[in-house]
């Protein structure tokens, strides 16, 4: 079976789309996947095996030099760094999240040349049999999608793991929501050329099934949740170690600050928790002054995915947050965090900051695999209990591995995908 997937990051197990796909892929039998990125950098993953790349900067310079809208690239063998060259121009866009650049950017898609002879060429020696669609929210990306359906008259399977359709957002923005209505009939498109489209949660499937019909099926990361690969339950440290990895964006950022006081307050008579935070988030001087607490929590600089995984092993509690602002909740509301299954995985307590209202913290109270704490206020509380009675980090622990098997199957899940592609084939 040959899979294409075009996706707007490279794919690179140091991403999260990289990273997510990877999981989702790895180790099923008879498949081939080929991707087409929309941004710089080089892939670097186990998984693909043909790729092919198209910039902003490459259709400007065909544009302007006659040079090629796009190439074939070959995935990295190392952990050396990707050719950059040129991404801090366009990175604005991202840093500063203004409407108006997103439509410079969509502007340039619109007059780039990308249907190319080289795509075309890349395309025909693949020969995909089915599209796997990651729904962006883009202007662009589902151009590509639409340009391949048509010309090779194939199947598709969407997968959508945030918010692309509906109006439940708050902004002051005209633009943002002047943008949403733009792409709200692209998004629904899109969802109707699909047999079937995965989605990132419960909370997702129900209420696009409400919308466009009962065509959604639920698809996290998954791990291997069998006996022989549990971890041993860690004996608690004295101090109780915290880790939290991630993005401190979307509000998060206060939570952890809130976290970190609470700490503080809480070793004011002898040294019961101390916390790690690891992320790439560019911060101010005051917020790292916030989360970087003497005697109560450290701020590091991000680490690969595998030393993460063995500094989840090694911690008493894993914290996962989301913000309780209104803005942030509304944008989370459908979302479930890619690490939760690496946290599930890792046999260790979890406490979940945020409103029930996000579909991630709503995850850990339906199925009682982790300590969850629904309002700032609660936190010191929930740290209280988890110090006074540290069984309840051996008993959540469990909890959490149990979910796990129930939910996130590797087998399981790769099993059921492999079918639903199968029968996408089916024409």
């Amino acid at each position: 079976m040959r899979i294409l997937i075009v996706s707007n990051s490279p794919w690179r197990s140091d991403n999260s789309f990289g990273n997510s796909f990877s999981n989702i892929f790895e180790g099923i039998d008879n498949i081939e996947i080929a991707n087409i990125c929309c941004k710089y950098g080089a892939p670097q993953n186990n998984v693909a095996s043909k790729y092919f790349r198209i910039t902003e900067k490459s259709l400007i310079n065909n544009l302007l030099k006659g040079k090629p809208s796009g190439e074939e690239v070959f995935a990295e063998k190392t952990d050396s760094v990707s050719d950059m060259s040129g991404e801090a121009t366009f990175n604005k866009v991202k840093k500063y999240k203004s409407i108006p650049m997103y439509w410079a950017r969509a502007l340039i898609w619109k007059i780039g040349r990308w249907k190319s002879g080289e795509l075309i060429r890349f395309l025909d020696d693949f020969k995909p049999e089915i599209l796997f669609i990651p729904v962006y929210y883009s202007h662009y990306i589902h151009d590509i999608n639409k340009f391949i359906i048509d010309r090779y008259n194939i199947p598709c399977v969407g997968y959508v793991s945030d918010d692309v359709y509906t109006l439940r957002q708050f902004s002051l923005s005209p633009f943002y929501w002047i943008d949403r209505l733009i792409l709200r009939p692209k998004m629904k498109k899109v969802f109707s050329w699909c047999k079937t489209v995965y989605v990132i949660s419960e909370t997702q499937r129900r209420e696009y099934a409400e919308i466009f019909g009962d065509k959604f099926k639920i698809l996290t990361k998954c791990a291997d949740f069998s006996d022989e690969n549990k971890p041993a339950f860690k004996a608690p440290s004295e101090t109780l170690k915290l880790v939290y990895a991630g993005n401190v964006s979307r509000g998060r950022y206060k939570i952890l600050a809130r976290l970190c006081s609470s700490i503080k307050e809480l070793n004011s008579d002898g040294k019961k928790f101390f916390l790690d935070i690891y992320t790439s988030t560019p911060l101010s001087d005051r917020q790292r002054s916030a989360l970087n607490i003497d005697g109560s929590s450290q701020l590091h600089p991000p680490v690969s995915y595998n030393e993460i995984l063995m500094i989840q092993k090694q911690a008493d509690i894993l914290v996962h947050a989301e913000a309780f602002d209104l803005r942030e909740k509304l944008v989370t509301h459908q979302s479930f965090s890619t690490k939760i299954v690496d946290y599930l995985a890792s046999g260790r307590c979890i406490l979940a900051i945020g409103d029930s209202f996000c579909a991630s913290v709503q995850y850990f109270i339906d199925n009682d695999c982790g300590a969850v704490a629904q309002t700032p206020d609660e936190i010191e509380q929930r740290l209280r209990e988890l110090y006074d009675n540290k069984d309840l980090l051996s008993g959540y622990a469990d909890k959490a591995w149990e979910s796990g098997r129930r939910n996130h199957q590797r087998s399981v899940m790769q099993k059921e995908l492999y079918a639903e592609l199968e029968k996408a084939l089916e024409k």
